[in-house]
């Protein structure tokens, strides 16, 4: 009889539990379903597709006066350029989706020149004869070719953490990954800034004691996620990275300021010396122990550098 009651009572046990896990997964899929509807209504909220030359873009506009296009690295979109931006004032930011990420189809420029002519076809979509362009990574790539490829457009160019040339192994983990980033699900489950910092400990190191950084590097993360809106850019980025042609560097002649992190995991400090070496009368601001996020972690360095630095180069206000 004590073998029967044990029994049963393992058998209702098991029951309970696994009418806890059942009751826990659904509450799990059902803040899943909650979170991902307010992300997606929140991105259209904050931005606007324009139809442009090259073809629709997708962009977000904030600040007052010179206009400064900011364009996002890898896995990024509009929103990444929000949040690298928000900090700054005096000029009107106008924060871009790079094509394949949110509501910038792939189609509108799948190379770092074809996305460089969107940037200008924004431009020129919004009645802007010249600008200021961050770019930061990837972003900091095609802002190279919109140097070369409009130089009239383009008033001062500032380059964070920016790619130059083939990076062995580039973004590969990205296409490896493809399939559980296109589901959201995991992305959304296991982005936290603990989780990076985890895997980054020279970042760890610098943004531990400071709250409003933690935040930063919170809010650039989210900027990842839906991830299955951005991953054909991702794709797309990964493809780019590694069939790089030598970019002719010394052919710019846009002023150029050069920001890398000497630490920087993600695209080597080398780059930055390489640009800042051969951009004709580059200016160089390499920030000591700084990694790929420099730009979040070294803020109250690096924002009023680059304020100075627009300043010093505005753009042209009348139409060319």
């Amino acid at each position: 009889m004590k073998k029967i009651n044990r029994t049963i009572l393992t058998a209702l046990g098991a029951a309970v539990g696994t009418g806890a896990s059942l009751w826990a997964i659904r509450k799990l899929q059902e803040r899943f379903k909650q979170e991902t509807e307010t992300a997606l209504r929140t991105l259209k909220t904050r931005s606007q597709v324009i139809e442009t030359s090259a073809g629709p873009v997708e962009i977000s506009i904030h600040g007052e006066g010179p206009p400064v296009l900011v364009v996002h690295g890898a896995a990024g979109g509009y929103d990444q350029g929000e949040v690298q931006s928000e900090e700054f004032t005096g000029v009107r930011y106008i924060s871009v989706s790079r094509p394949g990420y949110l509501r910038t189809p792939l189609a509108t420029g799948e190379t770092p020149a074809a996305q460089a002519d969107a940037m200008a076809a924004v431009l020129e979509a919004l009645k802007i004869p010249q600008a200021a362009f961050i770019g930061t990574s990837m972003g900091g790539l095609v802002g190279l070719f919109f140097a070369l490829r409009h130089p009239d457009r383009c008033s001062a160019l500032v380059l964070i953490s920016a790619v130059n040339a083939p990076i062995p192994g580039g973004l590969t983990h990205y296409t490896m990954l493809s399939p559980l980033l296109s589901t959201d699900f995991l992305p959304w489950a296991l982005l936290h800034p603990e989780a990076l910092m985890l895997i980054r400990p020279t970042l760890r190191k610098q943004i531990a004691s400071n709250p409003d950084k933690i935040n930063a590097i919170n809010q650039l993360i989210q900027t990842v996620y839906p991830t299955s809106l951005r991953v054909s850019g991702m794709m797309n980025d990964a493809h780019q990275i590694v069939s790089l042609d030598e970019i002719p560097l010394e052919a710019i002649r846009v002023p150029t300021l050069v920001i890398h992190g000497t630490a920087d995991e993600v695209v080597p400090f080398d780059q930055g010396v390489r640009s800042a070496a051969r951009i004709p009368d580059a200016q160089f601001l390499p920030v000591l122990e700084g990694t790929h996020y420099c730009v979040l972690t070294h803020l109250e360095m690096l924002r009023p550098a680059i304020i100075d630095f627009i300043s010093k180069h505005p753009s042209i206000t009348s139409q060319l």
